[in-house]
């Protein structure tokens, strides 16, 4: 109905093309535990990636079935030139084609990562990371355009909770070096978001303090180099000119 309320962002593309979109974003989302975005399309596939979650916490057959579905599967392509039988099988390939189309279950003649890889790391890692998290296991954080040059795009990163690039995570611990060198100490605010950031986590005070060490080992490991960059001379300045007075008589 024309003027009703918008259930969804349609990201200027027909269905089919919207929902490849979002599942692609998705499988990337499980794959590196990190994506950037654009802000709309990173709060469209935040949708989708809550309910696989929650799919992978009931763990049922149908469930296993619905999240299947759902990631984005690529068809294996190989050079026709490979004399392996198995990859000659399928009837729509045409003779002078070059590229032939396989079925995933085949003998693969090099390692392919297998697409359903994803399908045992949501049943898995994911659910045991999120067993006792009621909700909120993805985060979308604005950042500046990734594209500068030319549209401007707001952008995102769309991230997944308490994992290894957990972005808010980091960001805390870094803080915490910052405050606790100073003179004021920890901040309340602060406080807060260590709270945050460790009440779902397994094991989540000793993983931030150990955070906290290796940035405060790289802080100093910086602040070794900007000191040896800059050193000056000790030498005292009235000897240092009356030698550089020295060398210019004996040039003379």
């Amino acid at each position: 109905m024309a003027g009703g309320a918008l259930k969804y962002r349609h990201l200027s593309r027909s269905s089919s093309h919207r929902q490849a979109l979002l599942r692609n974003l998705v499988t990337s989302l499980f794959t590196h535990e990190s994506i950037k975005t654009t802000w709309p399309k990173a709060k469209e596939a935040q949708r989708l990636a809550e309910k696989l979650i929650t799919l992978g916490k009931k763990n049922t057959s149908a469930t296993r079935l619905r999240a299947q579905r759902i990631f984005y599967v690529r068809s294996l392509i190989y050079p026709l030139h490979n004399k392996n039988p198995s990859h000659h099988t399928n009837p729509s390939v045409k003779k002078n084609s070059h590229m032939v189309r396989i079925p995933i279950n085949l003998t693969t003649p090099f390692p392919v990562k297998h697409p359903l890889t994803h399908l045992n790391t949501l049943f898995t890692t994911i659910r045991a990371r999120y067993l006792n998290r009621p909700g909120g296991y993805t985060r979308v954080l604005r950042i500046e355009p990734l594209n500068k040059h030319h549209d401007q795009a707001p952008s995102a990163i769309l991230e997944l909770v308490d994992g290894p690039k957990d972005m808010r995570f980091h960001m805390t611990a870094k803080t915490l070096v910052r405050e606790r060198a100073s003179e004021g100490g920890v901040r309340e605010l602060t406080a807060r978001n260590v709270q945050k950031v460790t009440r779902y986590r397994e094991n989540g005070m000793d993983e931030l303090e150990e955070e906290v060490r290796r940035m405060e080992k790289i802080a100093g490991d910086e602040e070794a180099r900007e000191k040896a960059k800059w050193k000056v001379d000790e030498r005292p300045r009235e000897g240092w000119k009356m030698e550089r007075i020295g060398r210019l008589r004996q040039k003379t």
